[in-house]
């Protein structure tokens, strides 16, 4: 089901390539259509999950890359973010009805969004670090190209630059982090490592790893924007 739900928008991502640009008003449409079509399935999910239920749900083994076996699966605030994520990405087309957005990049427009709704849906998704981290930097790509290329203010080149460049330099702690685990304990799968004995100072640096990878670009953005 989560296997489905993450591939879903990135088909139609797929399916977009092959739409000729001249057809800009069947682009929005499709890409609504097919981004309320998540929402749907996303909502399916919030009816299926067992709140009395503390465990992750929803768990899906999957194959990737060098990696023998990865998981996939939902807590609460997981589940929470997959839907605010999916009801998010229809508004974000809608919106391309009022704007002056031509129609050479309407396609691009709307790729770029369910991209990233892919994108997001891997970080929300992944029981593995190793996998959260390769998604986790993934965002950046159509992240640039929507700030970049899309931004309404006349800086929006230099916001797409720093948004990269404080992501990717903030993350180099996280990915220290990962590697020290799997080092640690041969497993980057957050099931077996929620069970390890970890060293408490150790731990303690990881978290504040983790945590520095994400707070340490909020209150630098605006700035550049």
């Amino acid at each position: 089901m989560l296997l489905f739900l993450l591939l879903l928008p990135a088909l139609g991502a797929l399916l977009l390539c092959f739409i000729p640009t001249v057809y800009s008003r069947f682009i929005r449409s499709f890409s609504l259509f097919w981004s309320l079509l998540v929402l749907n399935l996303c909502l399916c999910l919030l009816f299926c999950f067992d709140t009395a239920n503390t465990d992750i749900q929803f768990l899906q083994n999957i194959s990737y890359l060098w990696f023998s076996k990865a998981s996939l699966g939902l807590d609460g605030l997981c589940l929470l973010l997959t839907i605010l994520t999916s009801f998010l990405i229809p508004i974000c087309i809608l919106l391309s009805w009022s704007f002056s957005i031509e129609k050479s990049n309407i396609k691009n427009y709307c790729i770029a969004f369910l991209s990233l709704e892919f994108i997001l849906f891997g970080v929300f998704f992944s029981l593995d670090l190793m996998l959260f981290y390769v998604f986790f930097e993934a965002v950046l790509i159509p992240m640039y190209f929507i700030v970049g290329v899309f931004g309404s203010r006349s800086r929006r080149i230099r916001a797409s630059y720093m948004l990269f460049l404080y992501t990717l330099l903030s993350s180099i702690l996280m990915f220290t982090a990962i590697l020290y685990l799997y080092f640690a304990f041969g497993t980057t799968d957050l099931i077996t490592l929620k069970t390890a004995p970890i060293d408490s100072f150790a731990e303690k640096c990881c978290w504040v790893a983790f945590f520095f990878s994400f707070a340490v670009k909020m209150p630098l953005i605006p700035f550049h924007i």
